[in-house]
């Protein structure tokens, strides 16, 4: 009987082993993904922005802002020059459709700013207004995604929620971080102006209240490391500041 245990035993704890490889990526695979395998050159070379936080990405100034394709859930500025009823937020619904005073509901999903600026103005010179003057910017990319990889029991993409969402609810909606995950030394990448940059998070302290819960937006990456395995991520990481500072990778 005692052997017939011990056997049951050695096969649970391989079979835990197992599934721990599965859905944690090891810290070298990590590393070698998303420093591009020059860890070491980004260390050496990295300029710092300390700005008290990893900065909100700025839609409108990047380069690729004009080709955006729109969806459900973006959130836009309307204004109509001088009609300040017709001028407000408006957020693409579920039907990929916005509800306009006037005219009624526009198709924006799958069209540029330019495509639906365009057809209101169209559409309000045609029937309200003599030379219409619209403008159209992008204030929130809700429909881009955000993905969680790494040490955490469920990895993938997620559509980002109505409204803002942070670094721990992002964490829990991918199954949360098993025994083996290092919530010491998460690390949040995004694009900023055309430039992709980082920074670390303490998520145990995150939790207890002792530091503030970063907000993810749209096209951000998660990457929760395994912890104490020493390796090329933990160079990688000597690259990566700490919240209150910000890396340009």
């Amino acid at each position: 009987m005692t052997v017939r245990i011990s056997i049951a035993v050695v096969l649970f704890v391989a079979l835990l082993g197992g599934c721990s490889s599965v859905s944690s990526p090891s810290n070298e695979a990590l590393a070698n993904k998303y420093s591009g395998g020059s860890s070491g050159a980004m260390a050496a070379g990295s300029p710092m922005v300390s700005n008290g936080q990893l900065p909100a990405p700025n839609y409108n100034a990047a380069p690729t802002a004009a080709q955006y394709r729109l969806g459900p859930l973006d959130t836009l500025n309307i204004v109509v020059f001088q009609v300040p009823d017709l001028s407000g937020a408006f957020q693409v619904g579920s039907d990929g459709s916005l509800a306009l005073p006037l005219i009624g509901s526009v198709r924006a999903a799958g069209r540029t700013v330019q495509d639906v600026q365009k057809e209101i103005t169209a559409k309000l010179a045609a029937s309200y207004l003599q030379q219409p003057q619209v403008t159209v910017q992008v204030t929130g990319f809700n429909s881009q995604k955000v993905t969680v990889d790494g040490s955490v029991a469920k990895p993938g993409s997620f559509p980002v929620a109505s409204g803002s969402a942070t670094l721990l609810e992002y964490i829990a909606l991918a199954g949360g971080m098993p025994r083996q995950a290092d919530p010491n030394n998460v690390v949040i990448f995004r694009q900023i102006d055309g430039k992709r940059m980082a920074a670390r998070f303490n998520v145990a302290q995150i939790r207890k209240g002792q530091a503030a819960d970063p907000v993810v937006y749209g096209g951000d990456t998660i990457v929760v490391p395994v912890s104490g395995v020493r390796s090329a991520w933990t160079d990688f990481l000597s690259a990566i500041p700490a919240a209150s500072f910000a890396a340009a990778l």
